[in-house]
């Protein structure tokens, strides 16, 4: 998976092999993060698939290919809690997943060490903002092309 090899680090195309559940997916271990995509709409699925990752302590990233926008849901496990609606960002060589505009939630980003959550914004003003995810929805296009 192109999303994957963006974020950086050892990447296990097989995951099903170790850890039972994790069919489909990648995950990589640097991170300790599952990566999994999707055709189903917001919030199906995510007790099915956290049930996944949960037995393991892995992280997961779901990549949902629903809608003219890929949106992304994060579990992080350590708290088992869900963050859903995020799109992709690109800031200084990093890709960065950032919430919906109605809720607080945190801004996550993602690299091969492991999902980091930060309560601040990644870029100064909105105009950088949008710039940031128009250089990402270019590889998610691609990357849903690929799906």
């Amino acid at each position: 998976m192109m999303l994957a090899a963006d974020i950086g680090g050892p990447i296990d195309f097989s995951p099903e092999r170790r850890f039972p559940g994790a069919r489909h997916g990648v995950l990589l271990e640097g991170a300790n993060l599952l990566i999994v995509g999707t055709r189903t709409g917001p919030n199906i699925g995510l007790n099915d698939v956290s049930a996944v990752a949960r037995p393991y302590g892995m992280d997961l990233l779901l990549a949902r290919f629903s809608g003219p926008v890929v949106k992304y849901d994060i579990y992080r496990c350590r708290d088992d809690q869900w963050f859903t609606g995020y799109q992709r960002a690109w800031f200084e060589d990093r890709y960065w997943f950032c919430p919906p505009d109605e809720v607080d939630q945190p801004f996550i980003l993602a690299h091969r060490r492991g999902l980091q959550f930060s309560s601040h914004a990644p870029c100064p003003d909105a105009r950088r903002f949008e710039a940031g995810l128009s250089l990402a929805a270019q590889t998610s296009t691609q990357w849903q092309e690929a799906a």
